[in-house]
């Protein structure tokens, strides 16, 4: 974490709400003072994506040289980074707020983030078990299975959201919502 450590040149993100699209977009930079290089990663959410068979998460980086400012690497990632970034995140938070014995996950939200989420809770927790729940139960029972397998633990698909969270140990939202889908009772 150089931004801990180091000085870092690290301007506030640009962010462009496209709200009447359900989407939005982002930039963000940050350079390390005698590093050989810089990046900016431009990133855009367009969450009713899916619907139309459209991943929701697109974007790319672009390392730039810090000695001529010249283009040097273009990823064109379609935003798995981007994906695997909040997923990480998620981890770490999991990691510090959660107890070290957490064994049961809820994971609201199936997509590629909801995926990703529980992935990533399996390397910090030893999750046992998990449900998954979105609107779609179609979705959700697919989803719920893809990542039984992959992970090797029983994944249940719920069918309300009372379900999913009713004795888990950790929960994580991993939707674009725009009303609140988590009710503190």
């Amino acid at each position: 974490m150089a931004s801990a450590t180091k000085a870092v040149e690290q301007p506030p993100g640009l962010g462009l709400n496209v709200a009447d699209r359900h989407g939005l977009a982002l930039a963000k930079t940050a350079y390390i003072p005698g590093s050989a290089g810089f990046a900016v990663k431009v990133v855009s959410a367009y969450f009713d994506n899916p619907k139309i068979g459209l991943p929701s998460v697109n974007g790319l980086m672009i390392y730039f040289r810090a000695d001529t400012g010249l283009i040097d690497t273009l990823l064109l990632d379609n935003g798995y980074l981007t994906n695997i970034r909040t997923a990480a995140a998620g981890a770490v938070a999991a990691k510090y707020l959660s107890r070290p014995d957490s064994e049961t996950a809820a994971v609201l939200g199936a997509g590629a983030q909801g995926h990703l989420q529980l992935e990533a809770l399996t390397l910090v927790r030893p999750i046992k078990q998990a449900r998954m729940w979105t609107r779609n139960f179609d979705e959700t029972k697919k989803a719920a299975a893809e990542m039984s397998d992959k992970l090797g633990i029983p994944v249940q698909a719920a069918a309300n959201v009372a379900g999913a969270v009713d004795g888990a140990d950790i929960i994580v939202t991993a939707t674009p919502a725009r009303e609140p889908i988590l009710k503190a009772e």
